[in-house]
């Protein structure tokens, strides 16, 4: 009987020591690319703001040479920047985990 209760009991500690471990949760992601196109400010931010919509991004925001939105895992920032030659446009996501930050980034990648 006392040897029932002590397994009892040690079952019940060891089960609640496991639920008590950390959950090991994928980290956040970060990335970002760049490209120079041939097309001129405007084009590029209406192109940025039509490839944050089309994959369903919201809370567009066009502010100067940059196109920023949001779901609710995600922020994806378009830059468009002027050079002598071409404009160049940096895409920047993140993201609460890594793949779908690496995901959302080439999807955008294709839709710009």
């Amino acid at each position: 009987m006392v040897i029932a209760r002590i397994s009892t009991l040690l079952a019940l500690g060891g089960g609640l020591a496991l639920a008590a471990l950390p959950v090991r949760a994928q980290s956040p992601g970060l990335y970002y690319a760049w490209r120079s196109v041939d097309t001129d400010i405007v084009t590029c931010l209406e192109r940025s703001t039509t490839a944050l919509n089309e994959e369903g991004i919201g809370n567009v925001q066009v502010e100067g040479n940059s196109v920023a939105g949001t779901t609710a895992e995600s922020t994806a920032v378009f830059v468009c920047l002027q050079n002598p030659d071409a404009i160049t446009v940096m895409i920047m996501v993140s993201s609460t985990d890594d793949d779908s930050a690496f995901t959302l980034r080439e999807t955008l990648k294709e839709s710009f």
